[in-house]
């Protein structure tokens, strides 16, 4: 169930020489002992701090020539990468190109790729590095796909493969699934070998990758990631580093390059590469002077999901919003936040300026985390004696129906996900944190009603 369109949608200090931005180690991070030592205003960078967390802001670091600089709210916290999920995707092709593994010139029809609306000869004409671009020219129905989406999608046929760009959940998807099916490796592993354990990632587990389907629209499901802050810049100083790691190459990098070069041209000098967007100087506009100045590509999702690339200033700026509880940061306010964080830059930095432990300053605004939900298998009958219509209104009804010995969803006007099982009879969704699906029974038994809680909202349905 896709954003907006879908439901809601670690004091010890030591002396130590600044390490080279172009082979930071996989260990822990270290962080600059004071702001100064790293040529910033504390002043400055306090500002910062304060606002954000005055919009809320879940989580919030930024590296500085492969340092800690600062590290603000629960970098730990593993939250939903949502629209970044696409520049993890991005590496994982890099590696994958570069082992042979992929030929981002095969098509659509070359690699099987079809649909629950059938693609037609040209659409199949699209290539592999059309999808990247964002530029396949196959307007379908995609999971997890935002509203805006939906709205502006082009008519099907209306541009070729490779000349229009269009933001569309379906190449993104269908990326995902032609991975797998070419690597013979499924993304999540891959990201975990590939990716994680070579950058000496400290949060995230396999686990913490999960699909999302809606079978109504699309068979191919999207792949989601949860990635904490501080693991999330580890991935933002790779490409910093064009691709090594302590002396290793993790992604090539040519393909760091070429992945964060426009392909796309929208004017003003921002721009979209291979699923990274991207800004010429000057691009941000006069809200932000100091990022202004400079080139740079950025990552970005729903509810201000931000890993932000400025190699010319040796930075890497992270912002993420707590999503699991509802508190979406806007776009602008998490540039905001970057842009004080560049501006605190006041001179250089100590020739050996003092490092410590990693030592996060918490929100005063932050939330709990909302704990991780245990789900639990229920066989397929007991699953199809809940398939059917359940009547918000004579007009109006909510689809429950069982795909590949899965439980799904249609609510109207809020797309579709799949029910996961808490209980007998109780259910949530994922990634949309509060969600409730209770079905109810009668007295004989059989199953009469739904009820459902989304965030504020209660529906209650009966069986038709």
């Amino acid at each position: 169930m896709g954003p907006a369109r879908r439901i809601g949608t670690i004091m010890m200090l030591a002396a130590a020489t600044a390490l080279d931005a172009q082979d930071a180690p996989a260990r822990p991070w270290r962080q600059y002992a004071s702001p100064a030592g790293a040529g910033f205003s504390a002043a400055a960078l306090e500002d910062a701090r304060r606002y954000a967390d005055s919009v809320r802001s879940g989580a919030v670091m930024a590296i500085y020539r492969g340092n800690v600089l600062v590290a603000w709210g629960d970098v730990t916290r593993r939250l939903e990468l949502h629209s970044v999920r696409k520049s993890v995707v991005s590496a994982l092709y890099g590696d994958a190109v570069a082992r042979g593994q992929i030929d981002p010139a095969l098509t659509l029809a070359q690699v099987d790729i079809d649909d629950r609306q059938a693609l037609t000869p040209g659409e199949r004409a699209a290539r592999l590095s059309d999808l990247l671009a964002a530029r396949s020219g196959v307007y379908l129905p995609a999971a997890y796909a935002a509203e805006d989406q939906d709205r502006e999608r082009p008519a099907r046929g209306s541009h070729a493969p490779g000349t229009h760009f269009f933001y569309n959940n379906w190449d993104f998807n269908v990326l995902g699934v032609i991975y797998e099916r070419l690597t013979s490796n499924g993304l999540f592993d891959a990201f975990t070998r590939r990716i994680a354990q070579p950058l000496g990632m400290e949060d995230w587990r396999p686990d913490d990758g999960f699909l999302v389907y809606e079978p109504s629209r699309s068979q191919h499901p999207a792949h989601t990631f949860r990635l904490s802050a501080r693991d999330l810049a580890r991935f933002g100083q790779l490409y910093l580093q064009r691709g090594s790691w302590n002396g290793r190459e993790v992604i090539p990098g040519d393909w760091v390059a070429r992945s964060t070069r426009p392909v796309s041209d929208f004017g003003g000098g921002r721009g979209y590469g291979l699923l990274w967007w991207t800004y010429a100087p000057g691009s941000p506009g006069a809200r932000y002077p100091s990022l202004s100045r400079y080139t740079m590509y950025a990552g970005s999702g729903t509810g201000g999901q931000l890993v932000l690339v400025i190699p010319e200033a040796e930075l890497v700026i992270v912002h993420r919003g707590d999503t699991d509880n509802g508190r979406e940061v806007s776009g602008r306010d998490a540039w905001t936040i970057a842009e004080r964080i560049l501006a605190a830059r006041q001179g250089e930095p100590a020739s050996t300026p003092t490092l410590a432990t990693l030592r996060p300053v918490p929100f005063a605004s932050q939330a709990p985390e909302v704990p991780r939900t245990r789900y639990v298998t229920l066989d397929t009958a007991l699953l199809s004696a809940y398939a059917g219509e359940y009547e918000l209104s004579p007009d109006l009804a909510i689809r429950v129906f069982v795909h590949a010995g899965r439980l799904f969803a249609t609510f109207p006007g809020r797309g579709e996900a799949e029910l996961l099982a808490t209980g007998t009879a109780e259910f949530t969704i994922m990634p949309v944190a509060g969600v409730r699906v209770i079905f109810q029974r009668d007295a004989a038994g059989r199953v009469s009603h739904l009820d459902a809680t989304i965030g504020r909202e209660a529906l209650r349905a009966r069986r038709r």
